[in-house]
């Protein structure tokens, strides 16, 4: 759960390189728990850093499509 939003946001794994704050930007699909429980893994295979004009700095995932593990 993102304590600045109150949502659910997909993270980083610890131990890959990329700081675990950051939220990974993916379709809204993969944050419903009535689907994949919160705890559910995932991977993108290519993702991009980003950062709006006024917001924190966020990983996209490509065409915002991520794997189940």
């Amino acid at each position: 759960m993102d304590v600045d939003t109150n949502r659910i946001r997909i993270r980083p794994l610890d131990n890959q390189g990329i700081p675990t704050d950051l939220v990974i930007e993916c379709l809204r699909e993969y944050r419903k728990t009535s689907v994949y429980p919160l705890g559910t893994t995932f991977v993108a295979a290519d993702v991009k850093v980003c950062q709006k004009p006024i917001g924190r700095i966020y990983l996209r995932a490509k065409d915002q499509l991520l794997s189940r593990l």
